[in-house]
């Protein structure tokens, strides 16, 4: 079965708008799956609820910035070493997004429970001495170990309707190969109903089968297929390139007001098809002409 789509044709099939829940893959200014995030502003499609890895970044503030989400589960949204995320805290301050605080393990545990159809998973030891489950109670609970009768945290499983993830190849099957570490991206795509996946490139099924089980994700998960080398820009993709921190810069002084952030999406993300914003990168600055 072909599942190769086109990037407007993946966000308009498989995610609706006003989806229940929206996860995003990456980790940090790794493997944002940033060409379907700028496709899901193109096409305003909105989000009750975006979940992040344990460390969102520009994936999560990019929708926020739109005005795209009103909730978001997260232990986290930032550009590491280049500081804070604007759009999320500017929101968050505000009172426009709501905040479903998360450690990363619950996350990650979280995300596992989805996979296996569990009803909830008990989280690991000493994380009850944190705070943090008692700001979201609609993610923990306090419960009875029936084992030793102690009491220990548990958390709910993480069940996206959909989940953007990136990969560095895959078949037109869906079969896809994760380069570097893949964090909770195959976990996100155990426990999502539907699964797209955005990759540098479309090869052979011979080429994807010989890699090691544990890198892939197995065709069956997938829905949809997008071919959108360079799509990750400007942050990382494992093999292929490096984070871009000029233009991440570029991004963190425009977003720093709401009317930049604004200037920002309309520039890069809704003036521009995903071609020609890739086109855009490789030419001097102020230089517009072919457009």
């Amino acid at each position: 079965m072909d599942k190769v789509l086109s990037l407007d044709d993946a966000i308009e099939r498989l995610v609706p708008d006003g989806v229940a829940v929206l996860a995003v893959g990456g980790m940090h200014l790794h493997n944002n799956p940033m060409a379907l995030v700028r496709e899901m502003v193109r096409q305003d499609r909105h989000v009750a609820r975006l979940l992040t890895s344990p460390c969102g970044a520009l994936n999560a503030d990019l929708l926020v910035a739109a005005g795209l989400v009103g909730e978001i589960e997260t232990s986290y949204v930032g550009f590491e070493h280049l500081g804070l995320a604007p759009a999320f805290r500017r929101a968050v301050e505000a009172g426009v997004v709501r905040v479903l605080e998360c450690d990363e393990a619950y996350i990650t545990h979280g995300l596992t429970a989805g996979a296996g159809g569990l009803p909830f998973v008990a989280l690991p030891e000493g994380l009850e001495a944190a705070d943090v489950w008692k700001a979201n109670a609609e993610s923990y609970r306090l419960v009875t170990d029936p084992f030793t009768g102690k009491q220990v945290l548990a958390g709910a499983p993480l069940i996206p309707d959909v989940a953007l993830l990136h990969a560095a190849a895959a078949d037109a099957a869906g079969n896809a190969v994760i380069a570097g570490a893949h964090f909770v991206d195959r976990a996100m795509a155990l426990a999502a109903k539907t699964v797209i996946v955005q990759v540098e490139r479309v090869v052979p099924t011979e080429e994807i089968s010989r890699h090691a089980v544990g890198t892939t994700i197995p065709g069956f998960l997938v829905h949809g297929v997008v071919e959108a080398p360079g799509g990750c820009h400007p942050t990382a993709s494992h093999g292929h390139y490096g984070a871009d921190e000029e233009h991440l810069r570029r991004y963190l002084s425009m977003a720093a007001t709401a009317e930049g952030a604004i200037s920002y999406l309309e520039e890069f993300v809704r003036g521009v098809n995903e071609r020609d914003y890739l086109l855009a990168l490789r030419r001097p600055a102020g230089d517009r002409s072919g457009q």
